[in-house]
């Protein structure tokens, strides 16, 4: 009697270690091979960290004018008038240009408004993921063994999604691949589609199809995302999604369109928020 007792005692211990054992590895290596299955374009992604942007040191030449746009404040060239003076308010309300001849246009620029580009990008911010439970106790303790810590509003939740780098995931730390898993997840919903002036009407339109690189790019009084490319009409473009300093829930989209690179990045480089946008 106490030998079956022993052999049952043995059987439920192995039980138990196999159990325990299986759910480690699927809260490891199989969750893993999850996130390469389900999440692959954003899991392959990943691993292309976002890098600071590279071209904040650019001279800017004393000749640019001063321009402002719905509370955007940057220098161009001059010369430069609205595109549709008619209107005043939509996205077509913020577009200048060097010139109304679609063939002879070499500059273009377009200022969203905040509520343009929420329409556009139908993206929640953090307080919507903390509602549903997203960054728990467990998820913030993975993100802190990883080195990083909880995002504190909708900025810094796509500067963490942007910036992690999957390589530091240990994969046999289940609070540490929980928490990839979920950053790889929400990374799939938060990374902007691309916004891109076409540069014959003005409208914009989201297109995944250029192929852009992604910066962060932070002064004084904004920090900003900057995607760039060459659009599908040729011209090289950089999108800014800029945050005042003072507003880090909902960013305002700046396009500068244009056949010369340096100017592109010289505009760029002097966009900040309006001190007085009363």
């Amino acid at each position: 009697m106490k030998k079956g007792i022993k052999i049952a005692g043995g059987i439920l211990a192995a039980a138990l270690v196999l159990s325990s054992a299986g759910f480690y590895l699927s809260q490891t290596l199989i969750k893993w091979k999850m996130m390469e299955r389900d999440i692959l374009p954003t899991f392959t992604d990943g691993n292309k960290v976002m890098e600071p942007y590279p071209y904040a040191d650019i001279e800017v030449p004393e000749s640019f004018k001063e321009c402002s746009i719905k509370g955007i404040d940057f220098k161009a060239p001059e010369g430069l008038f609205w595109m549709y003076p008619e209107e005043t308010e939509g996205i077509k309300s913020g577009i200048i240009v060097d010139n109304y001849d679609i063939d002879k246009r070499k500059l273009l620029i377009c200022v969203l408004d905040k509520e343009d580009h929420n329409d556009e990008a139908g993206l929640p911010g953090l307080d919507f993921f903390q509602q549903k439970g997203f960054f728990d106790k467990r998820m913030n303790s993975g993100l802190k063994k990883l080195g990083y810590e909880p995002p504190e509003n909708s900025h810094d939740m796509l500067f963490l999604c942007e910036t992690f780098d999957i390589s530091k995931c240990n994969k046999l730390s289940p609070s540490e691949v929980n928490a990839t898993y979920k950053l790889m997840l929400l990374k799939s919903v938060m990374v902007p589609a691309y916004i891109s002036v076409n540069g014959v009407d003005g409208d914009t339109s989201h297109d995944n199809s250029v192929e852009q690189n992604r910066y962060y790019f932070d002064t004084e009084n904004i920090k900003s995302f900057v995607s760039e490319s060459v659009n599908t009409h040729g011209a090289y473009e950089l999108n800014l999604d800029v945050y005042g300093a003072d507003d880090l829930e909902m960013p305002q989209s700046v396009i500068i369109v244009g056949n010369d690179t340096d100017t592109v990045r010289q505009i760029a480089k002097t966009v900040t928020i309006a001190e007085d946008t009363e």
